[in-house]
């Protein structure tokens, strides 16, 4: 037995034209080009000229549906093979993105004819006086057969064979196989529109560094593109994960605040969807991303698809951080500002109303800081500010609040102690200034400083009271001769006592 091989690409050139084998061929042949090699718009020239050449029509051509409306349809010329250049009709203005009204009824039959995906075959002896035969009367036309286009069940454009010569009229399984080639064009279509989808997204994830994503409802599954969670590089193929899977990419804090905001978008179902969230990366890292996206439903009014981009926003995360640190702290020293501390007092004076327990606050200030700075410049000022800063950073507890309130004045807030105890702290701060000198290129420079202590038992609700009385205490301590912890206690017994 002798086994006989062939190509594919010369497979059934010797048929005769117009029979269903060459036919077949034909649409063969161009299905390989269309899915393996050439694609839009070559791969659909190509396969015009074969079924041309196969049915020994006069033009194959297509219209590309550009709008419709209720009153008119406008068209274009976009694909034509001409077996001669007698019947060529492609660059003519009249067929340059023309517009008709569709206020005939046959004309609005045939239109809904091929939004309904169905086929048409006119032959002229069998038309009526009317436009249309006017119009094929104009162009020559003997026979036609047109099919719709149809991409994601919408019509997208016709698919036309004109024959000048003979009145062909075309068999039931001709126009079988011709729908092949139809599927093969729509094929095309969503072949270039991914295509043009995909370059446009690369050059948006080069922009943004971005992802994609998706939700089905249908399926409960989502699915993203792989560089979304994987920072190790070389990953092509999608990711595919249940809801309870994708949930688990999330960092667990941002994973309810998540539900909650889909629940209410889907809810709404208004405008564009968009929130931040962490997700938790393969190599056990953490990316800020926003999610950016849309909702489609099905023609009951049901979420069917969840779809968009995961914009990559760790740098806008790390400046919004640096902007709330620098709204909050003082830039000198590094620690709490006023606007910081009194909102933090504010919390605590609502703490000790709702409870009853008792907090301290002391305020400090560097003695005759206006001396120094006149006598060693701003840059050594600076620089005693934050060494004291320091000093009381390593005295104070993690849970005190510590802040730089003016230009040498500091505060502090000592929650859940009393009086004894806070005084203890501040002159501990305070022997710790006093007694070493602060040495700066050769010069020691004797620093004191000066304190007030205010204790909170209720009744003064506003840190401006509260900051008032521990200023007296502190104004005190100045006319005391400096260097010294003066608390309102203190004051308060001197008066009773004169």
């Amino acid at each position: 037995m002798t086994i006989i091989t062939g190509a594919f690409d010369v497979l059934g050139k010797s048929y005769e034209a117009g029979t269903n084998a060459g036919l077949l061929s034909a649409i063969a042949r161009s299905a390989e080009e269309l899915t393996s090699g050439k694609g839009w718009p070559e791969g659909v020239n190509d396969l015009l000229e074969a079924l041309g050449r196969v049915t020994g029509v006069s033009r194959v051509w297509i219209f590309q549906t550009m709008a419709l409306t209720e009153t008119h349809l406008t068209q274009n010329y976009t694909f034509e093979w001409a077996a001669a250049p007698k019947y060529k009709q492609i660059g003519m203005s009249m067929f340059s993105m023309f517009t008709n009204p569709i206020d005939r009824p046959a004309y609005r039959s045939l239109i809904e004819s091929r939004l309904r995906g169905e086929w048409q075959k006119v032959l002229l002896s069998q038309l009526g006086p009317g436009w249309f035969r006017d119009e094929l009367d104009v162009q020559k036309i003997k026979s036609m057969l047109t099919l719709p286009v149809m991409v994601e069940n919408q019509w997208w454009g016709t698919l036309g064979f004109d024959d000048c010569e003979r009145e062909y009229d075309w068999s039931d399984v001709e126009i079988s196989l011709l729908r092949t080639a139809g599927y093969l064009i729509s094929n095309a279509v969503l072949h270039d529109r991914l295509s043009a989808n995909h370059k446009q997204f690369e050059i948006l994830k080069r922009l943004t560094d971005s992802s994609v994503w998706e939700f089905d409802f249908n399926t409960g599954q989502f699915w993203c593109s792989p560089e979304m969670v994987n920072t190790v590089p070389g990953l092509t193929e999608n990711l595919r994960f249940s809801l309870h899977g994708a949930l688990r990419q999330v960092h667990p804090n941002d994973r309810h605040s998540l539900l909650a905001a889909v629940k209410s978008y889907v809810a709404m179902s208004k405008g564009i969807f968009r929130h931040d969230l962490r997700l938790l990366t393969d190599c056990g890292g953490l990316r800020w991303v926003e999610l950016i996206g849309s909702l489609r439903r099905n023609s009951e009014g049901r979420p069917e698809q969840f779809a968009g981009i995961a914009v990559d926003i760790r740098v806008r995360k790390q400046e919004e951080e640096r902007l709330r640190e620098e709204a909050v702290t003082d830039p000198l020293t590094g620690i709490m500002n006023r606007r910081m501390f009194e909102r933090k007092l504010q919390d605590q004076i609502d703490l000790s109303l709702g409870s009853g327990a008792s907090f301290v606050i002391i305020l400090f200030d560097i003695d005759r800081f206006k001396d120094l700075n006149d006598t060693y410049g701003h840059h050594v000022g600076d620089l005693v500010l934050c060494y004291f800063s320091d000093t009381c950073a390593n005295v104070l507890r993690k849970q005190d609040v510590f802040a730089r309130i003016g230009g040498d004045e500091f505060a502090v807030i000592f929650p859940d102690v009393d009086s004894d105890i806070a005084q203890r702290v501040g002159e501990r701060i305070r022997r710790d200034i006093s007694s070493a000198p602060y040495e700066i290129e050769g010069e020691s420079i004797k620093l004191t400083i000066s304190g007030g202590l205010a204790l909170h038992q209720g009744g003064l609700t506003t840190p401006a009271k509260l900051l008032e009385r521990a200023d007296i205490a502190l104004y005190s301590a100045k006319r005391s001769g400096r260097d010294c912890l003066v608390s309102t206690s203190d004051i308060e017994c001197m008066s009773s006592f004169g």
